[in-house]
This record gives structure tokens, C-alpha cells and sequence, in this order.
């Protein structure tokens, strides 16, 4: 039998417990407050035209009426307000069609973070993930920020040794567990993913991510 002082003991100690628990998870989350609209869309072009100049191209980063709202709701997430209503605690999905910039958009946030917070990104092709956690395992990967690109082109099931295995499912279980920070983009919708990775992991999706839209046809020219 335990003493109602040892019980009174154990619950004091479970609650700093949650509280260590809570603050630590708060202190992964992105948070610049202190930056305004027209600060955060200056800075997000320049890091967008880094991303673009790595390519090769050196056209200007465009603002229009189809990426204009999408704009608007990473500055929302990236201040943890401002209307925002999604959470500060997940990271960002943004899906779209073939050549409406969710890359470089996405790259451009992450680049948009480092320089705010110094808090850097692992930046990985999902094709190119899929190997090298067949190669590293999952540790590398599991825990510090990371941005997934073309989410759902790689092959969802691949041979390791003779044994089918997931990798990306795997490693998006560890980082679901983990709380960790994620940063993804898709050319696929909600029902192809489902189909793709199945319930569970969409599911896990859910939780992880806000889901932005990025409108418009293609911007390759």
C-alpha cells in the first residue's frame, strides 16, 4: 500500500514531469513574433531567389493573386498568430501541381527560419531519403528539423536485403513519436497519399502538418 504522502510525493513529481514535458515541446516549435508581413515577404523573395539562383534561373521571385494567399498564411504560422489556425506545433505540407514553385516556397521558409532562429533544415529529394535510410537508418533522420521534397514520387515499398521494407513510413512513425518538426511538399492530393501510404500514416499526417494549397498552373517556362 503507498502512503498518501508517498501518493501526494508521486503526483507532484508527475506534474514537473508534464510541465518539462510541455516546455520542451514548445521550444521546438517555430516562432518569430517579432517579424511583420512586409519584413517576412522582403526576406522570404530574397531566400526564394537563392533557391532559384542555385538553378540557375535568375528571374525575379513573383508575388501574384496564386501564391499571394499562400504567402500570407507562412507569415501567419511562422508569428504563431495573427489568424493563423493551424498550429505553431506542426510543420507545413504544401501540396500543388507540377511547377507552381512549392519548392522553392518551402525552401525559401526554411532559409526564412535559419537566418531568424538559427535553426537549420535537412533539405531531402523523397526518392533520395528512401535510400539513404536504407543506407543510415532511421536515426539521422528522426529528430532534428527536416524538409521532405516531392513527397509520394519515391516507391513507398522498396527490397532491403530480400525483405520489403518503408522506409519513409518508418521514419515518419520515429518522427511522429519524436514531435520533431517537418517540413514536406506534394504534387499529390489527400486521397492519393491515403492510397500511396495508407490510414495510419495519413492519419499521423494529420497531426504533424498544416496542409497549405498552392494554387496556379505551371511557372516553367
Amino acid at each position: 500500500m503507498y502512503s498518501m504522502h508517498l501518493i501526494t510525493d508521486l503526483i507532484q513529481e508527475a506534474k514537473k514531469e508534464l510541465e518539462a514535458v510541455r516546455t520542451a515541446v514548445n521550444q521546438r516549435k517555430i516562432n518569430c513574433e517579432e517579424i511583420s508581413e512586409p519584413d517576412f515577404r522582403e526576406l522570404l523573395i530574397i531566400e526564394c531567389e537563392i533557391q532559384m539562383s542555385q538553378r540557375g534561373i535568375f528571374n525575379p521571385f513573383v508575388i501574384d493573386n496564386d501564391n499571394d494567399e499562400c504567402i500570407h498564411k507562412l507569415w501567419q504560422y511562422l508569428t504563431a498568430g495573427n489568424g493563423f489556425k493551424g498550429s505553431p506545433n506542426k510543420g507545413m505540407f504544401i501540396m500543388g501541381g507540377i511547377g507552381t514553385g512549392k519548392t522553392i516556397l518551402i525552401k525559401g521558409l526554411a532559409g526564412v527560419i535559419s537566418k531568424l532562429t538559427a535553426r537549420s533544415f535537412l533539405m531531402h529529394n523523397a526518392f533520395d531519403l528512401n535510400r539513404m535510410i536504407l543506407n543510415n537508418g532511421i536515426e539521422p533522420y528522426a529528430k532534428k528539423p527536416l524538409l521532405i521534397d516531392d513527397l509520394g514520387k519515391e516507391q513507398p515499398i522498396v527490397k532491403d536485403y530480400g525483405t520489403d521494407t518503408r522506409p519513409l513510413m518508418e521514419l515518419f512513425s520515429a518522427r511522429y513519436d519524436n514531435g520533431a518538426i517537418t517540413f514536406a511538399t506534394s504534387n499529390y492530393k489527400i486521397k492519393t497519399l491515403v492510397e500511396k501510404y495508407g490510414e495510419q500514416t495519413i492519419e499521423r499526417f494529420m497531426e504533424m502538418f498544416n496542409f497549405i494549397e498552392l494554387i496556379g498552373k505551371s511557372r516553367r517556362v
